[in-house]
């Protein structure tokens, strides 16, 4: 497959790159490490061009190596549809050379008080984008290819309150289940923000399940980036167990930094210590310089049960430029 499909996507790739440069916004280009927990290990690099303007919307073409060549797309236009208004769609795929593939579709809108969110996706048991896969929650850990259906609904039945859920079905090797929910109160404390949030998982074959629940705070900091703090209780097989999250930026002079964290050892559908941190800079060229690390770790949490283990990061450094042709 890798020797029918590697120079076919190759020679793909540098076509749209000649084709889509013209009508970017931006370009960014990077270079990284991963570590051997990741698949696959190594050096990787990578060019991503964005805002390229097509019929009705907009398009990202990302082409990256790491072990072997792959190319994404990701695609966003909004459609009117009479008394509903504007619904947002939204698509992304990758492909690398040696055959593996996922993608993702999904529409939102608003219908009334109620602004609601639809995608279904399509993986295997390989993440494509290591570099940011490791700390995000976007899909669950599973053992085998599978087909899911994402669904969120946000729901503001006065000026201070908010209810959000999210629920989650994936078929791979039978039926699993995911979701979380959050209750948001506005203004609980001065301008800052109280919610409390609940979130649950069962495996394919809905054999084992986790579940957990905390409360959080949102500090509200004018014209500064807002901080999120969040204290969790979790239950699973392996007992009752404490989590927290976490998540800052805070700008330092020219430089801006940010850290979002999370330890769950209750869960079992992603790692439980999962941490992104970054940093970004202007660079003499009028664009930025941009500084990534991932980490994903089981931190001593072992539980039959949880697909992804041990311990794995990923790093990266690179620049983005401003296209004068997006303009």
């Amino acid at each position: 497959m890798r020797n029918v499909l590697g120079p076919r996507l190759i020679l793909a790739t540098l076509i749209a790159l000649v084709c889509t440069t013209a009508g970017a916004q931006g370009v960014k280009f990077w270079l990284g490490a991963l570590s051997p927990g990741t698949a696959p290990a190594g050096a990787s690099f990578g060019v991503r061009f964005e805002g390229m303007r097509v019929e009705g919307g907009t398009a990202t073409l990302d082409v990256r190596y790491a072990g072997t060549p792959q190319i994404g797309l990701a695609l966003s236009t909004s459609r009117a549809f009479g008394p509903i208004g504007n619904v947002v769609f939204d698509a992304w795929g990758a492909l690398r050379a040696d055959g593996s593939a996922e993608g993702r579709l999904g529409a939102r809108g608003v219908l009334g008080p109620v602004a609601v969110r639809l995608a279904v996706a399509g993986f295997g048991t390989e993440r494509l984008l290591p570099q940011e896969a490791l700390a995000a929650s976007g899909r669950p850990d599973l053992a085998s290819a599978a087909f899911g259906i994402q669904a969120g609904v946000t729901w503001r039945p006065n000026r201070d309150l908010v209810l959000e859920v999210a629920p989650e079905v994936y078929l791979a090797n039978g039926v699993a289940l995911r979701g979380e929910a959050r209750l948001r109160w506005l203004r609980a404390l001065g301008d800052d923000e109280l919610f409390v949030v609940v979130l649950g998982y069962a495996a394919p074959g809905l054999a084992t399940a986790s579940g957990g629940g905390g409360v959080g705070l949102t500090l509200t900091r004018g014209r500064a980036p807002d901080w999120t703090f969040v204290a969790l209780v979790g239950t699973s097989a392996d007992g009752v167990a404490v989590g927290a999250r976490a998540s800052l930026v805070e700008d330092l002079g020219p430089v801006r930094v940010g850290l979002d964290a999370a330890y769950e050892p209750f869960r079992l559908d992603l790692r439980p210590l999962r941490v992104h941190a970054a940093a970004s800079a202007p660079a003499f060229t009028g664009g930025t310089w941009e500084l990534t690390v991932d980490l994903g770790s089981d931190l001593g949490v072992s539980s039959p049960a949880r697909v992804a283990t041990g311990t794995a990061y990923a790093a990266s450094i690179g620049l983005s430029l401003p296209l004068p042709s997006g303009r």
